[in-house]
């Protein structure tokens, strides 16, 4: 038994030691600091920070304030299988539209499926008039920069990307902190994309962050307040 303990101990240590090893920002502050270092040829202060809430806000004020350009927020939700909460098979914004991870054509007529969806697209629309009093945008010929905490399969992501083109923007630039290099080709191939780190092995946003609390709602009002 003591063998088994001393051996558990071992692993354990080793896991914590690898997973500090991954641990690359102190916080989100620090990251979108590092972000926007990457970030600092723009010379353009009519660029709009798109943020994704709740950690993409702290990451993208730090972009805001080193480009001396606006900041708002943008909301996309995942839409889920039953029971699998935390596997994304899609996304979808307030207006309905949809990116889908794979071919979901067949089941686009399950009773769970629809429930899902407008589900979804309800739980955008409040969090944007929770946020920002209203789920209008004007964003013809502007030129966006897209901001989250890290990007992992990237269906969030991709879903803003595909209304954003529906908006009529003129540029689009996708920035966090940390994106697996499988997202970060398959956004590349869509518009500009800025990480600090583009790792090949990837775990989890938060393992690349020293502290990764929740953001609470009053936070994310309190920065967005510095730009109405």
């Amino acid at each position: 038994m003591e063998f088994i303990h001393k051996n558990n101990l071992m692993a354990g240590r080793y896991l914590n030691q690898c997973l500090k090893d991954y641990i690359m920002f102190a916080d989100r502050i620090e990251a979108g600091k590092k972000l926007a270092e990457k970030l600092s040829n723009i010379k353009d202060n009519n660029y709009v920070v798109l943020a994704i809430p709740r950690g993409g806000v702290v990451v993208g004020d730090q972009i805001a304030q080193s480009l001396r350009c606006n900041l708002d927020i943008i909301v996309s939700k995942k839409i889920t299988p039953p029971d699998q909460t935390e596997y994304g098979i899609g996304a979808i914004m307030h207006d309905g539209t949809i990116y889908w991870n794979l071919d979901m054509t067949a089941h686009l007529q399950n009773p769970y499926l629809i429930s899902e969806i407008n589900k979804k697209k309800e739980e955008a629309q409040r969090q944007l008039e929770e946020f920002r009093g209203n789920a209008s945008y004007d964003l013809t010929d502007k030129k966006v920069i897209l901001v989250d905490d890290g990007i992992a399969t990237g269906s969030s992501v991709f879903v803003i990307l595909k209304w954003l083109v529906k908006q009529g923007t003129k540029k689009i630039i996708v920035a966090a902190p940390v994106i697996p290099d499988k997202t970060y080709e398959q956004i590349k191939k869509i518009c500009d994309v800025a990480a600090v780190l583009i790792p090949s092995a990837f775990y989890s946003v938060s393992n690349y962050y020293e502290k990764f609390k929740q953001v609470s709602d009053k936070e994310v009002e309190s920065i967005l307040s510095k730009y109405k």
